[in-house]
């Protein structure tokens, strides 16, 4: 662990076994997580800060660093969450000490309320937001989770439990909380947009066409996507990641060069994008043109990894599974040049 501003540590007595620290490292990796690691003990990073599990006399230790202590309070609830989905009765055996956040709401939720709705696109609507003390989401992280209370019922929003994990409600009480891209942020003003993809039966799609000035939502993040920095990008995604590619092209250096391949459902969902120069968009035709993975697969699926650009997509939860599994493990490009996400799973 590096010198850092902000620490903790925790500690599960009489709880070391090998099978169980497979586990975790099995859910880390899922996770799309690299970590090194032996047969007792593991480190890793993730966009939040360091991470150290290690097998102690029979205990297993979780010891956490980061820039400062809200950064450290979404690291540590990365790494609870990887634990919780591993071996949830091992989450509650920790014992906590260093820098912890109080119980209550966690430092990364807000309340949001509605400013304006819009349609700038034939199949999205732009949906702006304004909330307090935004300037945490500012931080370079392109994506934040909205929380959708269910309809008719008294909003129960998360909380921190005696663990210090975050907990949301469950039952009838239980959110809607998908992912979304930042078009725009103004820290000043708290004022912020995003867009959804228009899709009937969506939740959000049928919120953000009900929402009225004023409508509240809930929101936490922000939630990783971290801007890429590589010089050469090859980005591929659905519609679904059309706002993110919009965003990092947005964003991207001059200098950056590369290509983005973007799969719509027709002509009409074609956007002007604003990208580098040095960067070509193509757009691709569901049903007349390969889909983003299997473009990724064509272009890269057998070219040397020295070769390789900086490999960004965002698709079909199963799909980019597969990505993921040819790309780093078979062909082994780290998270360090590639970041694969599922932003749908496709129903069986």
């Amino acid at each position: 662990m590096t010198d850092t501003f902000a620490t903790c540590s925790g500690l599960a007595a009489s709880t070391f076994a090998a099978p169980r620290f497979e586990k975790i490292a099995l859910q880390l990796s899922e996770h799309g997580y690299e970590v090194k690691r032996n047969e007792a003990w593991m480190s890793g990073a993730t966009d939040r800060g360091q991470f150290e599990i290690a097998g102690e006399e029979g205990a297993i230790r979780i010891t956490l660093a980061a820039k400062d202590a809200k950064t450290l309070f979404m690291l540590r609830d990365q790494i609870l969450h990887i634990v919780d989905h591993a071996d949830p009765e091992l989450l509650t055996q920790f014992e906590w000490s260093g820098i912890l956040p109080d119980q209550g709401p966690p430092a990364n939720f807000r309340l949001a309320e509605v400013v304006e709705v819009t349609q700038p696109f034939p199949h999205f609507y732009r949906v702006t937001l304004k909330a307090d003390n935004m300037a945490h989401f500012s931080d370079g992280a392109m994506h934040f989770r909205l929380l959708l209370p269910p309809q008719g019922r008294t909003p129960v929003w998360p909380a921190l439990d005696a663990t210090g994990r975050t907990r949301f409600p469950t039952g009838e009480d239980q959110l809607h909380n998908p992912v979304y891209t930042f078009v725009s942020i103004d820290v000043e003003t708290g004022l912020f947009a995003f867009d959804v993809f228009i899709h009937d039966g969506g939740r959000i799609t049928e919120w953000a066409r009900g929402a009225q000035v004023g409508d509240t939502i809930g929101m936490t993040g922000p939630g990783g996507g971290q801007m890429p920095t590589a010089q050469s990008l090859t980005l591929v995604g659905d519609e679904t990641a059309l706002p993110a590619i919009r965003r990092i092209l947005a964003l991207a250096a001059p200098e950056v060069i590369g290509h983005a391949y973007i799969e719509v459902g027709g002509a009409e969902d074609i956007q002007d994008l604003v990208k580098p120069k040095g960067i070509t968009v193509t757009w691709l035709i569901r049903g007349a043109d390969l889909g983003p993975v299997e473009t990724l697969f064509a272009l890269y699926g057998d070219a040397p990894m020295e070769s390789m650009p900086f490999l960004w997509c965002g698709a079909e939860k199963s799909q980019v599974q597969r990505a993921r599994k040819h790309f780093r493990d078979t062909i082994g490009i780290g998270p360090e040049q590639s970041y694969f996400s599922g932003y749908w799973r496709k129903e069986a």
